[in-house]
């Protein structure tokens, strides 16, 4: 009943308004008259009640209409970035985070906004127009010859004919902003390197250059709609004046008293008001509807199947990987299988060449990308596990360093750690010199990305803040790449030393771990 009330009242608005108009003109005309005012009584009271009832139907129209569909961008919404956070890795593999930011953002209201702009709107003309034919009908029955084509072309005809053209338009108009808001992403993306290394130019012309492909297509787009609002005024103008020649005509031979001829000519200029609401939102439509079938086919990519999760209480003392490929693709698993296995203490350092799946595989084994195979903690899927990220933790290669201090830096992953504990994970990594050394210790601001940091140094913070997890499975992908062989050869002595079980992905080092794992591809 929530869904089809708004329908019903909006309707009742158009209605009423017709009525409001059509009651008024006779009052109007057969005051003129001079008869008794019992005469005008009744038509008085209908005025009034036209009035009233009209403002009611839109109000509440609108309060019911608006919450339904706001209610409904709501629940989308939490919907959309459950699934997302669920698998961000493989959903932003599929496309890029400029598309993705604007399918979530703008397509989103674009989707929500259909039903209200153009759904509602549209019930309401049939429903008013419909009634107005009636009206039309009671009035004169003749009205029929110009009212039931006006409608089956204003229905039907204009809107099947601005669909076919319109969306091809709004679907360039799309792809333009597409491109765009990719072009605006890679020219933000690292535009300190592109100033200093002279190619920032060249990013921004191509998105002067996709601009005007934008200007183009909307301007496209605006004379197409000014085709279609060209018919409809010409529908409008046929239908009255041929209502009013019909008028006419039965009013010179007498079968037609005045108030009917008043209330025929006023008849479409009130019973076409729901197309003038209608139309200019129908005629921007395509954006709506594309923005429809971004929204549901971005839900079909990140769907996933509901399994049933939940909590590991206990520590974790073994992981057991059979026959693991890992997917970014799902139609190309370029991963040969692995198979391993770990008990609580012991450590496995994966090498490979570049490609062969080894950092894939750290996302796996994080739950953050689909696998085939089973990857097993204390003998249950990591899939069925909700806690997952409490019991495995990873410091990888995209790996972020935010721009805050190096406590707020470090406690992400473990918000509870206390200024001690963060001290003794970054002396494992040998970072507290640097630290002690900073005038403001812990509350050192690293800047955007951990400007201030070395690569190095910016590349041990993501590993000290890995270890300071209380997780018993440490992930850490190419932890020690490009330090110098010494302080290399410290840090694995460490970390080896935490009695964790530990996967290391890595080209060089680590000679100390427990299992070696060759991956090929």
């Amino acid at each position: 009943m929530k869904r089809v009330l708004p329908y019903i009242l909006s309707a009742s608005a158009y209605i009423f308004g017709a009525g409001l108009t059509i009651t008024s003109a006779w009052l109007i005309t057969m005051a003129s008259f001079q008869p008794p005012i019992l005469t005008l009584s009744v038509a008085i009271v209908m005025v009034r009640f036209f009035g009233i009832a009209r403002s009611v139907a839109r109000y509440f129209e609108r309060t019911t209409s608006h919450k339904s569909v706001f209610d409904r961008l709501t629940g989308l919404r939490v919907r959309l970035f459950e699934q997302i956070t669920s698998r961000p890795f493989a959903l932003v593999s599929d496309q890029s985070s400029g598309k993705l930011v604007k399918r979530v953002v703008d397509d989103v209201e674009r989707a929500q906004e259909y039903e209200l702009r153009i759904t509602l709107p549209h019930v309401a003309a049939v429903i008013s127009l419909s009634v107005g034919v009636l009206v039309g009908y009671w009035i004169q029955p003749q009205s029929l010859y110009f009212t039931i084509p006006s409608v089956l072309c204003l229905l039907i005809v204009i809107p099947r004919w601005s669909k076919l053209d319109c969306e091809a338009l709004a679907q360039k108009v799309e792809d333009s902003e597409n491109l765009y808001a990719q072009l605006i992403e890679q020219a933000a993306h690292g535009v300190v390197e592109a100033q200093l290394y002279g190619y920032l130019e060249q990013r921004l012309e191509a998105t002067s250059v996709m601009e005007q492909a934008i200007y183009s297509h909307e301007k496209s787009l605006v004379s197409a709609l000014r085709k279609f609002q060209f018919f409809f005024v010409a529908i409008l103008g046929i239908t009255l004046v041929g209502l009013a020649l019909i008028a006419q005509h039965f009013a010179s031979i007498g079968q037609m008293p005045a108030v009917q001829v008043t209330m025929l000519v006023f008849l479409p200029l009130v019973m076409f008001e729901a197309i003038t609401a209608w139309y200019p939102n129908l005629f921007a439509a395509g954006k709506l509807l594309l923005a429809k079938l971004e929204i549901a086919k971005l839900e079909s990519t990140i769907a996933v199947e509901p399994v049933q999760q939940l909590p590991l209480a206990d520590l974790v003392t073994t992981l057991e990987v059979q026959g693991v490929q890992v997917l970014w693709n799902q139609d190309d698993p370029f991963m040969r299988p692995v198979t391993f296995s770990l008990e609580a203490g012991q450590s496995l350092a994966i090498r490979g060449r570049s490609g062969s799946g080894k950092s894939t595989l750290a996302m796996g084994l994080l739950g953050l990308l689909p696998h085939t195979g089973s990857i097993k903690i204390n003998g249950k899927s990591i899939q069925t596990v909700s806690n997952l990220s409490a019991h495995v933790s990873a410091a990888i290669q995209i790996s972020h360093i935010f721009n805050t201090t190096i406590r707020e830096n470090m406690k992400i992953g473990a918000p509870e750690s206390t200024d001690e504990q963060i001290h003794l994970a970054l002396a494992i990594v040998e970072l507290n010199t640097l630290v002690s050394e900073s005038e403001f210790g812990l509350d050192t601001i690293v800047g955007e990305f951990g400007r201030i940091l070395s690569g190095g140094e910016a590349k041990r913070l993501n590993v000290a803040r890995a270890l300071l997890s209380r997780a018993e499975v440490l992930i850490l992908d190419e932890p020690t790449e490009h330090l110098d062989r010494a302080l290399a050869a410290r840090i694995e002595e460490r970390i080896l030393g935490l009695g964790k079980m530990l996967i290391v992905i890595t080209h060089s080092g680590w000679r100390d771990a427990t299992h070696m794992l060759q991956l090929v591809r």
